[in-house]
């Protein structure tokens, strides 16, 4: 999947509430590169994208800058956020103080739910290995990811690194890019997977802590080579 179409914007059909929908529209928008960081997001011209109200659309962009996929700016209005490297880097530290934590903790407990639902998103990234649609591999990522988070047992740490998965989708997103990468992130989720499995902490925690760095490197370098691979 690459950047929305401005077709794709088009809110349709009322299975939940219009403002989760166009929320929803929206945030992909973002995540998949439609909407560029720093690009103001004018009113006028979302209204006529999605077919929305301003009423509406406004709720959805407040959703969004709760999440830290949009701010306001003096002036300006609201933007698509802009990270900088150093708050990239600054993200990346959290998330491997929280993430490693919950792996090791995941480890320890052992939830048998929460063990069939890193197994689900283990399962979807291996559908993926030759599969170029990064937005399912993204996806997919996300829900091991929250898997780890919701399996250390501790529901204010899987709050907080699911704001920093929000804030850092757009550059996990770029990163797909790189396929062989990709296959490297898999193999080092499966091997953390096991561990968890086994119950081995240690090797969690440790394995978890490896697996951030990498991914922290190329983050700071997209960012720094302006939100690109």
């Amino acid at each position: 999947m690459s950047a929305l179409d401005d077709s794709d914007l088009r809110v349709t059909g009322q299975t939940v509430s219009l403002r989760d929908l166009v929320t929803e529209k929206l945030r992909l928008a973002i995540i998949t590169g439609r909407f560029q960081p720093g690009q103001q997001l004018k009113e006028r011209e979302l209204c006529e994208l999605t077919g929305v109200s301003r009423p509406s659309l406004r709720e959805a962009l407040r959703l969004l800058e709760a999440e830290g996929l949009v701010t306001s700016v003096l002036n300006r209005g609201q933007l698509v956020v802009k990270l900088t490297p150093e708050q990239v880097g600054q993200i990346y530290q959290m998330r491997q103080l929280l993430e490693t934590f919950a792996a090791k903790e995941f480890a320890r407990r052992r939830v048998p739910e929460e063990l069939r639902a890193l197994d689900q998103g283990i399962a979807l990234l291996d559908d993926l290995r030759d599969n170029a649609d990064r937005f399912a591999m993204l996806q997919a990522g996300r829900k091991i990811y929250s898997a780890i988070a919701n399996g250390g047992g501790n529901a204010f740490v899987a709050e907080t690194l699911g704001l920093l998965h929000n804030r850092i989708a757009l550059i996990r997103f770029i990163a797909l890019q790189d396929h062989d990468k990709f296959l490297t992130h898999c193999d080092e989720l499966r091997a953390l997977s096991k561990a968890i499995h086994d119950g081995d902490a240690d090797l969690a925690k440790k394995l978890c802590k490896a697996h951030l760095a990498g991914i922290a490197t190329t983050a700071e370098h997209i960012v720094a080579n302006d939100y690109k691979l």
